[in-house]
């Protein structure tokens, strides 16, 4: 905690009852009621800065959910972080991995499979098991003028192994792919999109969002591959990003019956 006195100590040594304990204050022995010290806990909860070092931060155990929401409690199982609003209103905490290119990325000019996001370097993201939820959104200009675009891959050359793949991928082929026109949507059930309704515009945007399950933990690649080579640009602001709600077989979080 900060540092922040419990005031409330009386001048005498002795403890006189298991509602109180022994202090030292300024260099002296004395006695504090348990009454104060409940009250410093309960009305001076600052803590203190942590460092680098392990061990620092305020840290909450692991353990079994409550059976029943309580209200205002905060709990956390080998998942998730869950907090509870009032008695009919728990929910997870979402703790979200991202990846966002904050500069122009230019691909392999190539028909392979490539990370989309190369900062940090290897685009990869390190997963342990459980069900994600995940969404992504890109551009990217430069390609081939020839008709087709890319395959978007969501595992890419990942060594996670997932499953229950549901996702929803949209997006046009379009030089300008600003345009104010209607996505091709498609919904996909594996880890790998279909090619976008071809087309002989030298961009693509999309849009991906959904589920899928890590049920041997490992690493996901965001990746694309074009159909067609090109020194292809992936635009600033493109970005991953997902989060786990719960194990690979989660079902529910909430006051479903």
């Amino acid at each position: 905690m900060a540092d922040t006195k419990i005031s409330a100590a009386t001048n005498n040594a002795t403890v006189a009852s298991t509602d109180e304990f022994a202090t030292n204050k300024a260099g002296a022995s004395q006695r504090t009621a348990a009454s104060a010290v409940k009250t410093f806990v309960n009305t001076a909860p600052a803590f203190a800065a942590g460092t680098a070092s392990a061990g620092t931060w305020p840290v909450l155990a692991s353990g079994t959910v409550l059976t029943t929401a309580e209200a205002g409690a905060m709990e956390r199982n080998a998942t998730n972080f869950y907090l509870t609003t009032d008695a009919g209103n728990r929910g997870i905490v979402p703790v979200m991995h991202f990846i966002r290119c904050n500069a122009t990325r230019t691909l392999p000019n190539d028909t392979a499979t490539n990370a989309i996001f190369n900062s940090p370097t290897n685009g990869r993201l390190t997963l342990e098991t459980g069900c994600y939820l995940f969404e992504m959104m890109a551009i990217v200009t430069a390609m081939s003028a020839t008709s087709g675009n890319a395959f978007v891959n969501i595992l890419g050359a990942g060594t996670a192994t997932a499953a229950a793949w549901l996702w929803r991928f949209s997006g046009i082929d379009n030089t300008t792919p600003g345009s104010s026109v209607d996505d091709d949507s498609q919904y996909i059930v594996t880890s790998t999109s279909a090619v976008l309704t071809a087309g002989t515009g030298t961009a693509m945007r999309f849009r991906a969002t959904g589920t899928f399950e890590i049920t041997a933990a490992g690493t996901l690649i965001p990746s694309i591959d074009q159909v067609t080579a090109a020194a292809a640009v992936v635009s600033i602001g493109s970005y991953f990003m997902c989060y786990r709600i719960g194990s690979d077989a989660v079902v529910s979080v909430g006051q479903w019956d």
